[in-house]
């Protein structure tokens, strides 16, 4: 025989009613007095704590997220401050080191002049022809000496980025230049240098030394 649906429903009721009165009739354990049932004020009073409680702790993570917020920000900055104090350093230091290659490159130029006025006297002298005049022995060789060291000299400058400055058959540029000498060459141009006396050089944009030279001036023209 089949159960109708309203049959199963009747049966659940009756047996949740049963249990029920059975809890109700059970004595509380030890004589205890059995727990009153809740009335609706409590438990809307209970619910209300429970409400403010979570509005208190919504307004607590709130102030936290806000705090941490804040926090972050804080370390945010904190790390770009660093940064820009580590690219500050790392800017400061290498100005400082090639500032002090400068003054090492600067302190050696006068090697190379010697060099140059070593060079520039032997070519002279094994350069001398005539009757009367006898090439002292092995001078072909000591300028060829000096020639050598000299070049080898230019090679590790140019190493570090330095280069002669040029001037001979060039306008003045008192940026550069330092004239100690003034001649007067109708043929050239005022202002032009006519010779250089002792050699300048630039390291890019550093000026390691000025070059000494003579520059052409035409009377009653202006002149460096």
């Amino acid at each position: 025989m089949n159960e109708r649906p309203s049959d199963w429903r009747d049966r659940i009721l009756e047996d949740f009613r049963r249990w029920i009165g059975e809890l109700v009739e059970t004595e509380a354990p030890d004589g205890a007095a059995q727990p009153a049932a809740p009335d609706l004020h409590g438990l809307y009073a209970e619910l209300t704590a429970l409400r403010q409680e979570i509005r208190l702790q919504n307004r607590e993570q709130a102030r936290t997220g806000k705090e941490l917020a804040k926090a972050a920000e804080r370390y945010d900055e904190a790390v770009k401050s660093v940064r820009l104090q580590e690219r500050d350093l790392a800017a400061f230091e290498q100005r400082v080191a090639r500032e002090a290659e400068n003054r090492c490159l600067r302190s050696i130029l006068d090697v190379r002049d010697s060099l140059a006025r070593g060079y520039g006297a032997a070519s002279e002298v094994s350069n001398r022809r005539g009757f009367l005049l006898r090439r002292p022995r092995g001078i072909g060789g000591i300028a060829e000496g000096y020639g050598i060291a000299l070049r080898r000299f230019d090679r590790m400058l140019a190493g570090f980025g330095v280069d002669r400055v040029k001037t001979t058959g060039r306008p003045f540029d008192p940026r550069t230049m330092q004239a100690t000498e003034l001649h007067q060459i109708s043929a050239l141009d005022d202002g032009v240098v006519v010779e250089e006396l002792q050699s300048g050089f630039l390291r890019g944009e550093d000026l390691l030394r000025l070059a000494e030279v003579a520059v052409n001036r035409i009377e009653g023209e202006e002149h460096p």
